[in-house]
């Protein structure tokens, strides 16, 4: 920008030496005729004014010539600097990937644990049990290691098979929501606890939870609040899925019950009905019946306008075909 304008005055300077240039030959010319040194001439000067006029277009077309070329420059300029920095944040991606694996790399070296797998059986209905074997295996062992496992508060001693390798078969409650499973090495004169991958909340493996995209509108209409919008449903284990219905909420108020079974088990959208008399918010309740003897409550909050989020609206509850509650959480 600083050389476009050094231009510009360039040519505002020539354009004035211009027109005086052509003052000062004009006014010579006066004179000559005047003294009768020059009587006719098939060549006259232009008047000053006409080549005032000429010089200001001519100035002014070399103007708008230099700023679109000016222009021009800052764009290509503005469209390379995006580029560098569309490059650099691919480069600061890259670099944080890079990292990432190299810090995962530096656990995996410093880690005692070459491997740790698990696999889960069949949840057993009657007594709300899920077996899961685990097999893990040491960089470094000695007869004297006593590998444990620490989960859920409890504490199992693994089975050492050989060649480095423990093993360990036990059953876990479906509603266990314990997220934190170390291994425990022991070894004469020293200890080494480690975290390692373990299932947790199972029933989320096992049951069909609600779980959902969702595209949701707001607005004001003579003093009352309009909500349009609409919602898919993305679940897992739908074959379990006997029964599914959405009921609208406001103020803690029931507003409309319709049954999504067959939209929950295809995935597809469902339109939020037009015309609801929502007060200051949305929420939706979801009731899920299961083949497998359950009934699931989900209640989440999709739209509000209040100033304080109403955290004990939202809430998790399973309960068995009789009513009886098994599992809760609320979400604060």
């Amino acid at each position: 920008m600083a050389s476009l304008l050094i231009y510009i005055l360039i040519l505002l300077v020539i354009a004035a030496v211009i027109i005086l240039v052509s003052i000062y030959r004009y006014n010579r010319h006066l004179d000559k005729v005047t003294k009768g040194e020059v009587h006719d001439t098939h060549s006259s000067i232009p008047e000053p004014r006409t080549t005032a006029g000429v010089s200001y277009k001519v100035v002014l077309m070399v103007i708008v010539i230099m700023t679109f070329i000016g222009v021009s420059t800052v764009s290509g300029i503005v469209t390379s600097m995006q580029s560098s920095m569309n490059n650099l944040e691919s480069d600061m991606r890259n670099l944080y990937t890079q990292m990432y694996q190299m810090q995962e790399d530096l656990k995996k070296q410093s880690s005692h644990i070459e491997n740790f797998t698990y696999t889960m059986g069949d949840v057993n209905l009657d007594t709300c049990k899920v077996p899961i074997d685990s097999e893990l295996m040491l960089k470094e062992y000695t007869d004297d290691t006593i590998v444990s496992f620490v989960v859920g508060g409890k504490t199992y001693d693994m089975n050492y098979e050989g060649n480095g390798i423990y093993t360990l078969s036990i059953e876990r409650d479906l509603f266990d929501d314990d997220y934190d499973a170390q291994v425990v090495i022991k070894e004469p004169g020293r200890n080494f606890t480690e975290y390692v991958d373990y299932p947790s909340s199972l029933y989320y493996d096992y049951l069909p939870m609600p779980n959902f995209n969702c595209n949701f509108s707001s607005g004001n209409r003579l003093g009352k609040m309009e909500v349009e919008g609409n919602y898919t449903l993305l679940m897992g284990n739908t074959d379990d899925i006997e029964s599914m219905q959405v009921t609208y909420v406001s103020n803690g108020e029931d507003l409309k019950t319709i049954d999504i079974t067959t939209e929950a088990i295809n995935c597809e959208t469902i339109y939020v009905d037009k015309g609801l008399e929502v007060n200051h918010d949305l929420t939706m309740r979801f009731e899920i019946v299961t083949k497998s003897g359950f009934k699931i409550v989900e209640q989440q909050m999709m739209v509000f306008e209040e100033v304080n989020y109403p955290y004990d609206y939202e809430y998790t509850r399973i309960y068995d075909l009789n009513g009886n509650l098994i599992w809760e959480d609320f979400y604060r």
